[in-house]
């Protein structure tokens, strides 16, 4: 049995995330912090809900919130930045510290924010007991700019992908993700992958093999580049979210099976 309450983590920058606090009917013995990806919400489709109910049940409590611009959170999409990001995960480690005292605290970041979580535990070793990373995105380079057309070999926009980005103040990036131009240029610059070998946490990565939005072979680099203790857990036939193609909503019984196995995975590492 778990309980849930309604959180709310102020960033650094003054910002009001919204966020859910789950803890286990006894004492906690561990926390993590479960960092959403882009375009959804704190409970990632369901899977984020279904893992905080999963560890409670170890006695490891858990806070979710969602990111700035998303779900019930301040903010705009088209400002969030990677290091911004940064101190979304610094305040809720704090907060989560606060609310669930004695413990140390680990981090759990899917997609998007897998490769700051990553940053984040590599310049803050003392904050992150243990890392996982759900099919992490760790070239935001080249993710948001070397794989879109309206962006040249040598890194410029062209005249049209310039006009939107000036017209909108941001370029679209999937359903309903909004890239800023402070995020784009930041992108060029912020080194995720190279921070790899500074991580000290132990690290379990879990990416599916079929995944098109972030490939696999990611993950395999990353698991080559980690000298901390770690594990790839790689799902044949998964895509990304460890779901079946074309399973928004989570429901197929393959995609709950695929998630049921992250779930009893990420107790099994946490503990």
């Amino acid at each position: 049995m778990s309980r849930d309450s309604y959180r709310t983590v102020r960033t650094p920058d003054g910002l009001d995330l919204a966020g859910t606090l789950t803890e286990p009917d006894g004492r906690a013995r561990r926390a993590v912090l479960l960092v959403q990806g882009a375009s959804v919400t704190r409970e990632e489709g369901g899977f984020f809900t279904r893992l905080a109910a999963g560890l409670a049940e170890a006695g490891i409590a858990s806070l979710r919130i969602d990111l700035p611009g998303h779900g019930e959170s301040e903010g705009r999409q088209e400002d969030l930045t990677l290091s911004a990001l940064l101190n979304v995960i610094r305040a809720s480690i704090e907060h989560l510290s606060g609310a669930v005292p004695g413990v140390r605290t680990s981090l759990a970041a899917a997609s998007f924010s897998g490769g700051v979580a990553a940053y984040y535990a590599a310049k803050r070793p003392d904050d992150v007991e243990r890392l996982i990373l759900f099919n992490p995105l760790i070239d935001y380079r080249g993710r948001f700019v070397d794989e879109k057309p309206e962006w040249s070999p040598e890194g410029y926009l062209d005249a049209e992908g310039a006009a939107d980005l000036k017209q909108q103040g941001y370029l679209g990036h999937g359903p309903g993700f909004r890239l800023g131009r402070a995020l784009l240029n930041e992108a060029f610059w912020f080194e995720a992958r190279e921070n790899l070998p500074h991580i000290a946490a132990p690290t379990l990565v879990v990416h599916g093999s079929a995944d098109t939005f972030v490939p696999v072979e990611s993950s395999q680099a990353a698991d080559r580049d980690l000298v901390c203790e770690h594990r790839l857990l790689q799902l044949d036939g998964a895509q990304h979210g460890f779901a079946v193609h074309d399973d928004p909503e989570y429901a197929d019984p393959r995609t709950r099976a695929w998630q049921q196995q992250v779930i009893g995975e990420v107790r099994e590492w946490l503990r």
